[in-house]
């Protein structure tokens, strides 16, 4: 009989040489693409995707804004699936995402891009899928067959692929060239698995938690909160941690679950705020981190590898993972198959 959660175990640590796998199938049709947008001049990104796709659009959203220096906006696919709204797309490079590349509402958006003369791409995990006929470039994320429910490798290979999207459109080699070190930071990060699993029990009882990220991260944040509740059904909240500030932080009290993700770089002051106001409130924090100050605020710190700050999605990533998993377990359940959910959601 099949353990549960297993099938997610695997896939998890599959992830190291499923991104080295897509960075050499997909370098030469990434460059192709971004010397077109460079030859073109696109201006704007918009990006179109669901569930975990939209949380890797959101990565992509961040690189496209700060590294590109282009407009970027995640896409609000009933603009055009509902509200038939004749946007102006020229200039535009419309991404869709999808690891099915079945998502009917994406599949939209890049067909009326392609309509209004935007260049078009999809990103998939799946070769031959509708997604694929609807845009002119493809990228494919080579994560092979996923088959938990809950998506993990398909997701850091997205971001691979966004990161190589965003710095070679930006003639950004030097940034472009750090992504060889993600398999390595990835298999670093895998080897918290041991003290997640052996923490994972004071969570049994948690129906509810915040994550806490800025930046690249609030990717992450976002990210984390759907495995939370897809695999052990809690009802956490994402925040950026400047909206945070902003109100959300009085629902903390003592003893409220609070994840927080604050790797070094930019952001790093601005959560370390964040962190100081939560101790001040007694919360129960878990603090994904590469900085050694903070890996010993939290009532559980996770020393994530030092790496430059826009790889440390990648990283933290699977840290989130590993954490929804072993705490799934804990409350018995299985995180293969969530109830009431299918591997591939169509929306309109």
């Amino acid at each position: 009989m099949t353990q549960p959660g297993s099938q997610m175990r695997r896939e998890i640590h599959e992830q190291p040489e499923a991104v080295r796998a897509t960075l050499a199938a997909e370098a030469g049709p990434i460059r192709e693409l971004t010397d077109r947008l460079q030859r073109q001049g696109t201006e704007y990104a918009l990006i179109a995707a669901r569930g975990t796709s939209d949380n890797a659009a959101l990565y992509g959203f961040y690189m496209f804004g700060t590294v590109t220096m282009k407009m970027a906006s995640t896409a609000a696919p009933s603009f055009l699936t509902c509200y038939d709204s004749r946007i102006d797309l020229k200039k535009t490079f419309v991404l869709g995402v999808s690891q099915s590349g079945k998502a009917t509402d994406v599949i939209e958006v890049l067909e009326a891009g392609r309509r209004r003369g935007a260049v078009t791409c999809a990103l998939t995990n799946t070769e031959d899928s509708p997604i694929c006929e609807a845009a002119e470039h493809v990228l494919l994320t080579h994560a092979r067959e996923e088959r938990s429910v809950a998506a993990t490798k398909t997701y850091t290979t997205a971001l691979a692929v966004m990161h190589q999207l965003a710095t070679l459109w930006a003639g950004r080699t030097d940034l472009a060239e750090q992504i060889s070190l993600a398999p390595d930071l990835i298999a670093a990060a895998l080897k918290l698995e041991d003290q997640i699993a052996n923490r994972a029990e004071r969570f049994r009882f948690m129906d509810t938690c915040h994550w806490l990220a800025r930046g690249y991260n609030y990717a992450t944040a976002k990210e984390a909160s759907l495995k939370m509740a897809e695999c052990c059904y809690v009802v956490p909240s994402p925040f950026s941690t400047a909206d945070f500030m902003h109100g959300p932080i009085a629902t903390t009290e003592e003893g409220f679950p609070c994840f927080v993700v604050a790797p070094h770089g930019r952001t790093l002051s601005g959560v370390r705020e964040v962190v100081d106001a939560l101790q001040e409130r007694r919360a129960e924090m878990v603090i994904l981190t590469n900085d050694d100050g903070l890996v010993k605020r939290g009532k559980i710190g996770l020393r994530l590898p030092d790496m430059p700050e826009e790889l440390s999605p990648l990283a933290a990533g699977v840290v989130a993972q590993l954490l929804a998993l072993h705490i799934a377990l804990e409350k018995g359940l299985d995180p293969d198959t969530p109830r009431g959910l299918k591997k591939v959601t169509l929306t309109m």
